[in-house]
């Protein structure tokens, strides 16, 4: 209940923004702070040169190339999941991209707007490989959870739908969980996919004594989130993302886009998309070629996936609901 009181204050006694105020601290600051997972390897995790790699990162690099004309400007600021909210609602984050799913209540309730999603993953349960191989077999036994998640009203969710008796031991973070589960201190631990198999490399020994159900039990969006009191700034986040997409569905890499403007490679979708975007810059407060930056600095969206969460990241996760909607997922770009 006090962590609620708190974000409620935090929403009443925040400095209201104008439309386009944080683009123009940003800009004024010549620094993005971007909020981030602790560590969560495919999202936001040090790698072994000791720099930060990520799906979330990426994205901040982006969005960076795009307002500042350079990815490395940007803070990136692991956030406890305690802390997430109030950071952005303090306006200590100008971005949210830590691990966060998209909810209307949390809209509706702590005045952000998600813009999104950066990826759509599911919750469900990882098992130690002697134990059971369905929810069923998880009857009245304890499985960890992560307190003050979408996942806890979930599983209870679950355990109506399913008829189960479904016993939660809480636990305030996900070193906390994950030591529990190895620890057998409860059955299973339940999360979303992606962050089960990024936990799985992360705490467990033996990475081939864990099992991951592969039915997902929810549909999680995991969102970007800004204030609700900035339009502008979700109009911009959102273009961002949409270059991504866009770029993808068209063809156009990070190798592409750095060669030489009229290039035979580039396409005329590509050429219609680089015109397009750039008509829109001053609408957006960027400078032209904003789109191309973003595309340099990341790739498009299905690069950024298979270098931090697929075939060439460290979770070797198929894209599954994160294929466009061309190739059957659920991703598409807002046009532009």
């Amino acid at each position: 209940m006090h962590v609620l009181f708190a974000l409620c204050f935090l929403l009443i006694t925040a400095v209201s923004c104008q439309a386009g105020e944080i683009l123009n601290e940003v800009k004024a600051r010549q620094v993005l702070r971007c909020g981030i997972s602790a560590d969560s390897p495919g999202l936001a995790a040090k790698d072994d040169r000791g720099e930060w790699a990520g799906m979330e990162v990426d994205f901040c690099k982006a969005l960076a190339a795009a307002v500042l004309g350079d990815s490395a400007k940007v803070a990136l600021r692991p956030l406890p999941l305690k802390a997430r909210f109030s950071s952005l609602l303090s306006k200590e984050v100008d971005l949210l991209a830590r691990n966060t799913s998209q909810t209307i209540g949390r809209e509706s309730q702590l005045g952000l707007l998600f813009v999104g999603p950066l990826f759509i993953t599911g919750q469900t349960f990882m098992v130690h490989a002697d134990g059971p191989h369905d929810l069923a077999g998880l009857q009245q036994a304890p499985i960890c959870v992560l307190r003050s998640t979408t996942h806890v009203h979930n599983l209870e969710d679950l355990a109506l739908k399913k008829g189960l008796v479904l016993q939660p031991l809480l636990l305030d973070n996900a070193e906390q969980a994950w030591q529990a589960f190895v620890n057998r201190q409860c059955g299973a631990i339940t999360e979303d996919a992606i962050l089960l198999a990024a936990g799985r490399l992360r705490y467990a020994a033996s990475h081939q004594a864990l099992r991951i159900f592969p039915e997902l039990s929810t549909r999680e969006l995991i969102s970007l989130a800004v204030l609700q009191a900035d339009p502008q700034w979700f109009v911009t986040i959102q273009a961002i993302l949409s270059a991504l997409l866009t770029a993808e569905e068209i063809g156009l890499t990070a190798e592409i886009i750095r060669q030489p403007p009229g290039s035979v490679a580039q396409t005329a979708e590509i050429q219609i998309f680089l015109k397009r975007t750039d008509q829109l810059a001053a609408a957006l407060g960027l400078e032209p070629g904003w789109a191309g930056r973003v595309i340099g600095a990341v790739g498009h969206y299905g690069e950024m996936y298979e270098r931090n969460l697929g075939s060439k990241g460290p979770l070797k996760l198929e894209r599954g609901p994160n294929r466009l909607v061309r190739d059957g997922g659920m991703l598409f770009a807002v046009p532009f």
